[in-house]
């Protein structure tokens, strides 16, 4: 029986060049989900790939990022494919120091939050979470990449407390749905691994900056993020 591996993205944007190059088709939509997730599904490697989107919104037109879709179309994934592996791969900001535009990051330690605050014990670990990876080296054979520690939030600019909380858990790339993709998987018992393209550098101060970054670099960082991905899926046995 072949490989089944799960790759959940947020945006169209980051998904569209992958879903190209592998020539997935497109699924009809399940009717038992009353809030469609479009998901694409075909054969690379010897093994079976479904990429799962977490669709956009019908009041405001664009993509649903963010911890909450991410979420339901992970769980709903699960139940309807039932993966060996899923992946999580997307973009992301990160510190200057640690990594270039385009640069791949992926996480050999518990993903975690950087928004999630309640300062009561127990709620406090549970809040923050500490979700497994399934880092192999193997699947990264010949591919520069970077491991560190990914950390999750919903907002693309960084207050001063999301900085704070950042840098205390030694993150290297901040984004949007990792965590909670990876909180589900580990729900299932299903080896998790995120794959990140970096858009931008989150120590910029102005956070107009930022968004000019991530418009900007979307484009070369998705590219990068696919041709990763082809190597990864091609390096898993």
């Amino acid at each position: 029986m072949s490989k089944r591996i799960l790759i959940i993205m947020a945006m169209a944007a980051e998904a569209r060049p992958i879903i190209d190059q592998l020539g997935l088709h497109e699924l009809p939509a399940n009717p038992q989900l009353q809030s469609h997730f479009p998901r694409f599904q075909g054969e690379f490697a010897g093994k079976e790939i479904v990429i799962s989107l977490n669709g956009k919104s019908t009041e405001y037109g664009v993509d649903r990022i963010g911890t909450e879709f991410a979420a339901l179309s992970t769980q709903s994934a699960i139940v309807e494919f039932a993966p060996d592996l899923i992946i999580n791969a997307g973009t992301c900001g990160a510190f200057s120091a640690d990594a270039d535009i385009a640069d791949i990051i992926t996480s050999d330690q518990p993903v975690v939050y950087h928004d999630h605050r309640v300062p009561l014990k127990g709620f406090d670990r549970f809040a923050m979470g500490a979700y497994p990876t399934a880092y192999c080296p193997e699947y990264f054979q010949g591919i520069e990449h970077k491991p560190g520690v990914i950390t999750t939030g919903n907002s693309l600019d960084m207050p001063d407390i999301d900085r704070q909380w950042i840098m205390q858990n030694q993150g290297m790339a901040k984004e949007m749905e990792c965590a909670a993709v990876a909180a589900t998987a580990h729900l299932y018992g299903i080896d998790f691994l995120p794959i990140k393209s970096v858009t931008d550098h989150i120590d910029i101060d102005i956070e107009l900056d930022n968004v000019e970054q991530f418009l900007n670099n979307l484009s070369k960082a998705s590219q990068k993020l696919s041709e990763t991905l082809i190597r990864v899926l091609t390096n898993i046995k």
